[in-house]
């Protein structure tokens, strides 16, 4: 069976000279020009059509199966040394250059093709998978240290059309439209963390080190995942984990002054430890993936927030909180036709009476606030937290919280970018994946100000049709109901950091399919993870991380992922795959299947199929 990218990117028109000419139509607009059409003739393919022009026609269906620039081929070469045992994606049944005597004009024989597992000539790189077995996969692995991923498939030398790819590190193209879609789910009890601060240690110090530890973890988290099924078994994958997964206890907090010197911290280390996570794992090795790595709480005081009420003239200072998922990912960056942003912040917009506590709870509404204006539905008020028993501190936070979806180029810019002294609108631009919409739902904002229902947080989404809602939380059920109207959502994967608040209890995460009615909330029926014979299994399609048996430290398994030095949580990881509707796709009412290219014959060319 081909892989959805062999499938996808391997359908490929001889040509054969009677004397016709080919128009061609690259399928029909919409708001974004895929890049990477199914079926469109690319540059390197017309440079071998016209390269191999004079080859009879036998030879060069030969040749041209076993040229593929897409997912045909096997991994790409690493040409820099490498003492990090990666895990190769799946076999293709067509080899790259298997069965091919004829010299490929104009490629030099030494040139390896992009996709190819050829080594160039003066590397030290060992071929993916070589040596798998000796190192005893990926625990092996995990011993090895200094490893830096090195220019992946770099494009032969030699093409007719240098312009095109000479020089450029070869990616497969971004997916469109896809239709099976990978769900790896990291869980994790995020809302009761270990505390591991030493007596008199230093807040900072303790908050660098256990970013560290959830950094190396997450990254564990990801190889040991891809091992059991790389993600090339999917056109494209999402990688979850649970709300407060980036935290420590509150409890661990003894002053007013920790926790204010600890907001930046938290927030500019998990933006920059989740960008470098993903840049670990080039499309090119491991297929297209996006991050949705759980998110990260802050406080910051606001002095210009003035309660009003009774309670009002106890509060000296009021927090706000600032509950945010930073999503990245590994698709192309500088495709003109369908800009993307390098990555997107999504915030939790309502502060549940449990998000920042030490044992119990916190008392609503103390005293009263104006309504804000980024969410006007919402009544606002001031909420009173223990936040450190402990440290007996006690803080007053904003209910409605006031930042906003937003998304960042590389250079951290606001993307999309405008001419000068213009500001684009802050939005989470959901729709990266052309064709794959998703939204996302933070906890308690899935029953109060859910991207379903309230139109403040709809209006912050680029693509309000999304197909897949992702409810990142700690405390909150699946609810039927909440999808009353929203007959475009397919999916619902929950990822709850709270055991008892899943619907897998005593696993913490589950994939719902909704199943639309005419009329009144729609069904569900809850997926099987992959390996796993029923619903909830514990034993067979569990990915095991992380547990308490482990030595510490963990080693650091390659130069800029830090050693595991603190006990933590367990952590698995399961693992889905989701088939996705795509009758919404322009056009699909005529064509069942993407028909790509379409073809007028006239006189002089003529492309068979």
């Amino acid at each position: 069976m081909k892989s959805p990218h062999s499938q996808r990117d391997t359908k490929i028109f001889s040509a054969i000279f009677v004397g016709y000419e080919v128009k061609i139509n690259f399928g029909i607009n919409h708001k974004k020009q895929s890049s990477s059409d199914a079926n469109q003739v690319s540059q390197l393919r017309r440079a071998l059509l016209m390269g191999c022009a004079y080859l009879p026609a036998v030879p060069l269906l030969t040749m041209l199966g076993g040229c593929n620039e897409g997912g045909n081929g096997t991994q790409e070469a690493v040409t820099t040394s490498t003492t990090f045992n990666i895990p190769p994606p799946p076999p293709s049944d067509v080899p790259a250059t298997q069965g091919l005597s004829i010299p490929l004009p104009p490629y030099k024989t030494t040139d390896p093709l992009p996709g190819s597992t050829a080594v160039p000539t003066g590397s030290t790189a060992t071929p993916p998978g070589e040596n798998d077995a000796a190192l005893g996969g990926i625990d092996a692995a995990f011993q090895q240290t200094d490893f830096t991923p090195g220019p992946i498939g770099m494009a032969p030398s030699g093409l007719a059309n240098p312009g095109s790819m000479e020089g450029k590190t070869w990616r497969p193209p971004a997916p469109s439209w896809p239709k099976k879609v990978g769900i790896y789910n990291l869980e994790y009890n995020s809302f009761s963390q270990v505390s591991a601060r030493g007596a008199k240690e230093d807040m900072g110090t303790y908050l660098k080190r256990s970013l560290d530890n959830r950094f190396a973890l997450f990254y564990r988290a990801m190889v040991k995942a891809f091992e059991k099924h790389p993600p090339k078994e999917f056109e494209v994958s999402f990688f979850t984990a649970p709300e407060f997964y980036w935290n420590v206890p509150w409890g661990d907090f003894l002053t007013e002054d920790e926790l204010k010197n600890s907001a930046d911290l938290f927030l500019d280390t998990v933006k920059a430890n989740v960008r470098t996570l993903i840049s670990k794992f080039p499309a090119s090795l491991y297929g297209h993936i996006v991050l949705l790595p759980g998110t990260v709480a802050a406080l910051k005081p606001n002095p210009n927030i003035k309660p009003t009420g009774s309670g009002a003239s106890k509060i000296k200072v009021v927090y706000e909180a600032f509950n945010y998922l930073t999503c990245t990912h590994n698709l192309p960056l500088d495709d003109s036709d369908y800009p993307r942003p390098a990555y997107m912040i999504w915030p939790k917009r309502v502060v549940s009476s449990i998000d920042f506590i030490d044992g119990r709870n916190c008392t609503y509404s103390v005293a009263a606030l104006p309504k804000n204006p980024v969410n006007t539905h919402l009544t606002d008020s001031v909420e009173k937290c223990l936040l450190s028993d402990k440290g007996d501190l006690t803080i007053y936070i904003k209910f409605v919280t006031s930042t906003v979806g937003q998304s960042f180029d590389a250079h951290d810019q606001p993307f999309p970018k405008l001419p000068e002294g213009n500001a684009p609108a802050k939005k989470f631009h959901n729709d990266i994946i052309d064709g794959l919409p998703f939204g996302i739902d933070i906890c308690l904002d899935y029953a109060m100000a859910s991207v379903q229902k309230d139109t403040f947080r709809m209006a912050q989404l680029e693509d309000q049709t999304f197909k897949l809602d992702f409810v990142i939380a700690a405390g909150m059920s699946l609810d039927t109901a909440t999808y009353l109207k929203t007959k475009h959502v397919q999916y619902a994967i929950h990822n709850d950091g709270i055991v008892s608040s899943s619907e897998s209890n005593p696993l913490f995460s589950t994939i719902w399919k909704l199943n639309h009615q005419p009329t009144g909330s729609p069904t569900f029926t809850t997926l099987v993870p992959l390996d796993a014979k029923k619903e909830i299994d514990t034993k067979n399609g569990v990915v095991s991380v992380f547990d308490q048996k482990l030595k510490l430290p963990i080693a650091s398994p390659m130069a800029g992922i830090p050693e595991i030095k603190d006990k933590m949580n367990d952590v698995n990881v399961r693992i889905w795959s989701l088939d996705i509707d795509n009758s919404d796709k322009p056009g699909a009412a005529l064509v069942a299947s993407n028909p790509g290219v379409n073809t007028t014959l006239v006189e002089t060319i003529q492309f068979m199929e």
